[in-house]
């Protein structure tokens, strides 16, 4: 006689039992995973995204920039080439004095400087801190560094269009050159202050002295 061998249903059901406490284990460690790799990844655009910033001031032999919006997550550099942040990953800043910022700039000049900087970015639970080194303007990030969020900045609205990033660029670029028009308009006015203060100064000078000689030419001559 032939024996059928199988499984009988309890057996089924203890492995389908086990399988599942597997996966619950298994799962939420998965997305962990893969949510700190898609986090590594963002941080690594980014920083590639600032060091073209600085290969481009050092062949242009002009200051680059790369400014990023600390609300709505999404940085341009002076050619208006766009990167976003995903919409779960926020900005903080370690000092009281940034509570008021909107926008953060990173600047690097030809000759492979950079204004220093230190931000981080936090996705749920994962923190990233981005440094920028004055010397050598080299950019890099750490996961895991600590650094106090004195301000965080709340993500606003939802994700944005490419037309409504434009307009935000187009306001802070119109922003910046006011203000860049208004400083030259200072200077321009206190040069002027300080040229009228000379020549003022200067033509008393030359009264005064037009005035004693001509007193002591006189005295000769009276003598």
């Amino acid at each position: 006689m032939r024996s059928n061998k199988g499984f009988t249903l309890i057996e089924l059901i203890v492995v389908l039992a086990i399988m599942g406490i597997i996966a619950g284990v298994a799962v939420p460690r998965y997305a962990g995973s893969f949510d700190t790799i898609k986090f590594r990844k963002t941080m690594s655009e980014l920083v590639y995204f600032l060091r073209e910033a600085r290969i481009k001031a050092m062949s242009n032999a002009q200051a680059a920039h790369v400014t990023i919006d600390l609300y709505r997550g999404f940085c341009w550099n002076d050619d208006r080439k766009v990167l976003r942040l995903p919409a779960n990953i926020e900005v903080f800043i370690n000092t009281i004095e940034a509570r008021d910022d909107q926008i953060k700039t990173f600047t690097f000049y030809p000759n492979g400087t950079a204004l220093a900087e230190k931000i981080g970015f936090v996705c749920d639970t994962r923190v990233a801190v981005l440094h920028v080194e004055p010397l050598g303007g080299l950019a890099y990030y750490k996961i895991g560094e600590e650094m106090e969020q004195v301000v965080r900045y709340g993500r606003n609205g939802g994700e944005l269009s490419d037309e409504d990033i434009e307009k935000v660029i187009d306001k802070w670029k119109d922003s910046d050159t006011l203000t860049k028009d208004v400083q030259t308009d200072e200077a321009y006015i206190n040069d002027a202050e300080y040229e009228e203060e000379d020549y003022e100064e200067g033509d008393d000078e030359t009264e005064f002295s037009d005035g004693e000689e001509g007193d002591e030419d006189m005295d000769v001559e009276d003598e």
